[in-house]
């Protein structure tokens, strides 16, 4: 390295004070992960090569481990303050493994220049239209006002939005294409029929995820007839030499299917051991949240969770995606990083699902898209740097701005999510691939065990 650069050198005083004016400045989680790339840039500007072991050693003391308590909140991140200490000591967020487990060594990621052009891939997305021909109306917990009616004209704006921008490689529906309460008035058909009606019109194809409210009305042979593109209920394809497409049924175990007895036998003696409630009561006959504390209020009638043939296939998914270099968007409708929504919107097993993404090492999947949660949420995944969407639903917008989708374009380097209406722009800075012939790393996923009332185990599915 120059002189400049060496230890308590300008250039790298100069650096680190530069990071922690961005650490005191950048708001929001994705902002902090920007800010830990644009410091590496800098670090390598001012001559550091590598950095150095002390570095290492200051940088990871400085920064709390992602499996710390309290790290799983909410829109959780780590401190602008510990970051540009991270920053000061030369580090660099890299993982390696040591005595058979995944270890974050320290804490500023390195990335290449921000790509310049036309992203790789362009797409629009949208979650929870659920439609109903009905009034507003409060949730069932009376904190949200839903316009029902509305979110026909959301959808609509957002198909003139997606046709009038530059061409979209598809349209994703991440699933409540129609409210429950459609089934309840006898109107699920024509409602279903309107909402379609609009899809129809984006000049793009449009993949429809299944959730709860597909599964209230309809059975899953209906879906599969009434919906487009809604079956394989998992299924994968690859954009280009650098973009595949996974989508996961999180409904694959579930109490709630029409007409499918086994399946819903199967989820109620899952969810029974985790519920005390009556789940064959009729529903909304009874609270079946009433006892359940922190995570595990996922635990309710209107989630549901992954068996392990589909997290298999998905491991094969991803490790077949690294191979061929390729970065992976995952869809479901569930969200499954416990920081980007509600613990009551959670999927059941959530722990297992994490860990099948982290499974194919970092910077392979890029993010995770999905709804449920109708207030949208973020979460980062600091260990193999996927980043955990969560979009809001039409359902909540005002008449003043009726939108709530979005265009992802994706880069070499980085996703924009460009938002509309409800849904905020980001950008999400992604981390280098991993080498196609190097092993993926030995990433173990964390458990919550703790954190479930009675330390419920981990579901075996």
């Amino acid at each position: 390295a120059p002189p400049a650069a060496a230890a308590g050198g300008a250039g790298a005083g100069a650096a680190a004070q530069r990071a922690a004016h961005l650490g005191s400045s950048t708001m929001g989680m994705e902002g902090h992960i920007g800010l830990r790339m644009r410091a590496g840039l800098l670090l390598r500007a001012a001559g550091h090569a590598r950095a150095r072991s002390a570095g290492f050693a200051t940088a990871s003391a400085a920064m709390p481990s992602s499996g710390a308590a309290g790290s799983w909140g909410r829109g959780s991140t780590h401190g602008s303050a510990a970051i540009a200490a991270a920053v000061a000591a030369g580090g660099a967020l890299v993982s390696s493994r040591s005595g058979g487990r995944h270890v974050r060594c320290a804490a500023t990621a390195s990335a290449t220049p921000v790509a310049k052009g036309e992203p790789q891939l362009r797409f629009g997305a949208i979650a929870d239209v659920q439609y109903a021909d009905v009034d507003d109306q409060w949730n069932f917990r009376g904190t949200q006002m839903r316009a029902y009616r509305r979110a026909l004209e959301c959808l609509r704006r957002a198909v003139a939005d997606w046709n009038s921008g530059p061409p979209l490689a598809f349209v994703a529906n991440l699933g409540d294409i129609i409210d429950q309460q459609c089934e309840s008035l006898g109107d699920s058909h024509r409602a279903l029929e309107l909402v379609l009606r609009e899809f129809r019109g984006v000049t793009a194809m449009v993949h429809h995820l299944v959730g709860n409210h597909e599964l209230y009305n309809f059975s899953r042979s209906e879906c599969a007839k009434l919906i487009p593109n809604i079956t394989p209920w998992y299924r994968s394809w690859v954009l280009s030499p650098h973009w595949r497409i996974v989508v996961l049924d999180a409904y694959e175990l579930n109490t709630i299917e029409r007409g499918g007895s086994e399946a819903v036998e199967e989820g109620l003696d899952y969810l029974s051991r985790y519920n005390p409630n009556d789940l064959r009561a009729p529903r909304g006959s009874v609270d079946c949240s009433t006892g359940l504390r922190g995570l595990e209020s996922r635990y309710l009638p209107m989630g549901g969770g992954y068996k392990g043939e589909q997290l298999r296939w998905l491991r094969g998914e991803l490790e077949a995606a690294r191979r061929s270099r390729e970065r992976v968007i995952v869809m479901t409708h569930l969200p499954i990083h416990p920081g980007s929504a509600a613990a009551g919107a959670l999927t059941w097993n959530f722990e297992e699902a994490m860990g099948a993404l982290r499974s194919a090492g970092p910077g392979v999947v890029a993010a995770v898209l999905s709804g449920h949660d109708h207030s949208g949420g973020y979460a980062f995944d600091e260990e193999v740097g996927t980043h955990y969407v969560t979009l809001p639903s039409p359902l909540h917008t005002s008449a003043d701005d009726p939108r709530a989708h979005c265009v992802v374009e994706a880069y070499a380097d980085r996703l924009e999510i460009c938002g509309r209406g409800l849904v905020p722009s980001r950008t999400l800075p992604l981390l280098p691939l991993p080498d196609a012939d190097a092993g993926a790393p030995l990433a173990q996923p964390r458990t919550h065990q703790d954190r479930d009332k009675g330390g419920a185990p981990r579901a075996r599915l």
